[in-house]
């Protein structure tokens, strides 16, 4: 990402500040709230990789990542008064993020849907392999292919995805088992 796509309306440097931890990212909510750019460019600068990350494997192309990245920040800065701070900052920015991907995922015409991508969880050199999930996946609703994405591809617990989407694990647990067993009937298929 150019630092420029977030960097005018939030100051944004690029320096590696591993560290996210809680405490800093609560006094840094509570500066942001006052109207502090400084303070909400620094929650950028330390969640953006995360932001990426997780758009990049629910999103295939290059420009629709960065336009949900930019569309998670942009949200986080306008919805910032409804964080509670119940759970720490990056939870909270995750939902927003997924739900940004997944607006964008049903927003899609039918044809680009195979534009989904899901990384192998062992990496393997195989790009017909990679094709052929791709396929599959292609075929599920948006809702399922992320839950798979998150089990399967980000290896999240059924808690951890209730929790950030805002889903009861029961939910979670059947939407994903309706999607393997749609996944094996396709597979089965050809």
């Amino acid at each position: 990402m150019s630092s420029e796509v977030i960097s005018e309306p939030f100051p944004v440097s690029l320096s590696a500040d591993a560290a996210n931890e809680p405490n800093e990212d609560a006094e840094l909510v509570a500066a942001s709230r006052r109207g502090d750019r400084e303070a909400f460019g620094e929650l950028v600068r330390r969640h953006q990789a995360h932001v990426f990350r997780l758009a990049g494997r629910l999103l295939r192309q290059p420009a629709d990542v960065e336009d949900v990245a930019q569309e998670t920040f942009l949200r986080a800065w306008t919805r910032l008064g409804s964080y509670r701070g119940e759970a720490p900052f990056e939870h909270w920015l995750t939902r927003i993020c997924l739900r940004a991907c997944y607006d964008r995922l049903r927003q899609r015409p039918a044809s680009r849907e195979t534009e989904l991508v899901a990384e192998p969880v062992a990496k393997r050199p195989d790009p017909d392999a990679r094709l052929e999930v791709e396929r599959l996946l292609a075929g599920l609703a948006p809702a399922d292919r992320m839950v798979l994405l998150l089990l399967d591809g980000e290896g999240w617990s059924v808690a951890e995805i209730a929790a950030r989407l805002g889903w009861t694990a029961v939910n979670v647990k059947v939407r994903a088992h309706r999607a393997r067993k749609r996944l094996r009937r396709r597979l089965e298929e050809g």
